[in-house]
């Protein structure tokens, strides 16, 4: 098998759907999050967050929004964190 370097990313959830509901809170962990009527990243979890030191946080989150509020269907790419949630690490609005 050949496997290019920074070719293959391993998510451990991708799934679509449209979004059901966002919490925004107060904190820097957890603090943005979207709901999808599945489970999103092998786990039980319906939800996935992103924190605002994030890469792009702003951008996901507009993005988010604009999806929510149009009732789009997005695609979430996450990786379960330590705790075992699901941290957002690519969208795509389909």
């Amino acid at each position: 098998m050949l496997a290019i370097p920074g070719i293959c990313l391993a998510w451990d959830g991708d799934v679509t759907g449209v979004l059901t509901q966002i919490d925004v809170t107060d904190g820097t962990s957890s603090g943005f999050r979207i709901y999808l009527p599945v489970a999103m990243c092998a786990n039980t979890y319906n939800w996935a967050y992103l924190n605002t030191a994030d890469s792009n946080y702003n951008a996901y989150a507009a993005a988010l929004l604009m999806a929510k509020a149009q009732g789009l269907t997005v695609r979430v790419f996450s990786n379960r964190d330590a705790n075992g949630y699901c941290h957002i690490g690519y969208i795509s609005i389909v």
